[in-house]
């Protein structure tokens, strides 16, 4: 299973179990690098990659070209969700946990209580 099937996956099930969709996913430094370093080996992953605009807001699909390194900061989820990455160290590779946070103070990190933590398999492609 891909690491974006799996974060898919795992929205569902929060919102399965919360009745709405997370917004941020904390992941520890080394797990958010893999998503990086997997969507830059793959192809299809790297067509998938949406830009925003730095001024407007509006979005609009940028399709990087074959140096550019990318490096994420949010998962979209269709008309669902989007999540907004979030760093996470006190989890362990290859785990992220999905939060709902209607007013996130970015500088300072809260630990959620019993919300559950995913395990993902990378897969080279």
């Amino acid at each position: 299973m891909k690491w974006s099937d799996t974060i898919a996956a795992a929205i569902e099930d929060f919102q399965s179990v919360y009745t709405f969709y997370p917004n941020i996913l904390e992941a520890n430094d080394h797990t958010l690098s893999q998503f990086d370093f997997l969507t830059n080996i793959n192809p299809v992953d790297r067509q998938r990659v949406i830009r925003e605009a730095d001024i407007s807001g509006i979005r609009f699909k940028v399709l990087p070209d074959e140096t550019e390194n990318i490096l994420l900061n949010s998962f979209n989820f269709g008309k669902k969700a989007d999540i907004e990455f979030a760093v996470d160290n006190h989890l362990a590779e290859k785990e992220f946990r999905l939060v709902y946070d209607d007013e996130p103070e970015w500088d300072e990190p809260e630990i959620p209580v019993n919300c559950p933590v995913y395990e993902f398999e990378p897969c080279l492609v």
